[in-house]
């Protein structure tokens, strides 16, 4: 059921204001110039910061305007690209403990987010599933990131949903409110010296015969010796080609409930995790701090892109696993970009000498960004030193990558469902 909807996240309504900032006018010299204020590029000033380099860090719109602000605000600390013998020793350690670093900041930092990290709960749908939901729970044990293997009755106390074959609870997962958090760690970077300048999109890029990089904006310029473009699939104007082309970008969805009700929400996620389940059209949500449900997934031909189809689905799928959600009434439905890399994982790579960017999050912005918004700045510091957190490896091409995930996301929903009723 839809009353008026909103195309926009809910999450400016609790969110503390923007920091103070505004577009950048004059000439400015900095050590490094960082472009794109969401997580990693926030994450990344404030780092080099710390450092003692001075550093600018600008942003075309607002301060989580793209995909920083308008994810699903969920910190699933599980990557297919967690992977001991493609990562340095210290990067593997970084990204296997992402969810604590996301935590351990936010409390640090005093950022006022709701945060809640209660874990992230996986329940499995069918005895395929449990196989599937076995194996990964075996990896993640073994990496100290989970207990026992839950039977369904205790996947059912931690969640209200019945009728599983058990799961699996990875402890570090949690969930925050996205636009408060990218906007925290905005401030923590400014306090800590960083110039942030909003409104400020790159018109131009150059090199001068001295190494040093000039990023010409509407109303003034930035003279930097590094550069580092942390835009993702938000990479506009003079941003190199040569990123846009690494991505496929696909747009996501999220919808947002009213606030539940004080019966339903004790009956939905009662001890606070997130949840989902192993179907290959999975169904992922959480209840944020005021109460309301917040789920979402790729747009595809119908659902995501249109709200009256959308609302009616997951309101069914959740109504399915919870009787006191009927009739439930949805208040925000809004789209974001993802970036997909050939590789799906993050990759940071020098474009030219001294130009760097950093792409390809493939859905797991939150927790990843707390690991490669260090390396980046790593990176930007000195190679050598980033080297040793994440490689520096050139992401594969992607001729026609945007067609690709047209195709994909027009494909991909029908397929999966076809693939959980055949299983």
């Amino acid at each position: 059921m839809t009353d008026q909807i909103f195309r926009i996240p809910p999450y400016a309504l609790t969110a503390l204001c923007a920091p103070q900032a505004g577009p950048l006018r004059g000439s400015l010299r900095v050590d490094v110039a960082l472009v794109g204020a969401g997580f990693s590029g926030c994450i990344a000033a404030l780092e080099l910061s710390r450092r003692g380099l001075s550093v600018a860090l600008i942003e075309a719109g607002e301060v989580g305007q793209g995909g920083s602000g308008r994810n699903h605000g969920q910190c699933i600390p599980v990557f297919g690209y967690l992977d001991e013998t493609q990562l340095p020793p210290a990067g593997f350690a970084l990204l296997r403990d992402a969810g604590r670093l996301v935590f351990d900041q936010i409390a640090e930092l005093g950022i006022a987010c709701d945060p809640v990290q209660k874990g992230w709960l996986q329940a499995a749908h069918s005895a395929k599933g449990l196989e599937r939901a076995r194996a990964t729970h075996a990896r993640y044990a073994a990496l100290g990131k989970a207990d026992a293997f839950l039977d369904p009755e205790e996947i059912a106390a931690l969640s209200g949903v019945s009728g599983t074959f058990g799961g699996w609870l990875h402890r570090d997962g949690g969930h925050l409110n996205p636009l408060a958090y990218v906007r925290g760690l905005a401030r923590a970077a400014q306090a800590a010296g960083a110039r942030l300048h909003t409104r400020t999109p790159v018109t131009g890029l150059r090199r001068g015969r001295d190494g040093a990089w000039t990023l010409a904006t509407p109303e003034g310029e930035i003279t930097a010796r590094k550069v580092g473009l942390a835009t993702n699939a938000y990479g506009m104007g003079a941003v190199p080609a040569r990123m846009r082309a690494s991505l496929v970008p696909m747009t996501s969805y999220a919808i947002a409930s009213a606030p539940l009700q004080p019966h339903q929400r004790a009956a939905v996620l009662p001890s606070g995790v997130n949840f989902s389940d192993t179907r290959r059209d999975p169904m992922f949500f959480r209840v944020d701090a005021t109460g309301r449900i917040i789920t979402g997934g790729l747009v595809e031909l119908r659902r995501g892109r249109w709200t009256a189809p959308t609302v009616a689905e997951q309101g069914a799928r959740l109504a399915r696993r919870f009787p006191e959600l009927q009739g439930l009434v949805w208040t925000h439905h809004w789209t974001g970009t993802v970036g997909i890399s050939a590789r799906q994982r993050p990759a940071i790579f020098e474009l030219e000498e001294g130009l760097w960017g950093l792409l390809g999050y493939s859905g797991r912005g939150v927790p990843t960004s707390a690991v490669l918004g260090r390396a980046f700045a790593a990176t930007l510091t000195d190679p050598a030193e980033g080297a040793r957190l994440w490689p520096a490896d050139p992401p594969a091409r992607i001729p026609a990558g945007r067609l690709i995930g047209l195709a994909v996301q027009s494909l991909r929903g029908p397929v999966n469902k076809l693939r959980d009723r055949l299983s």
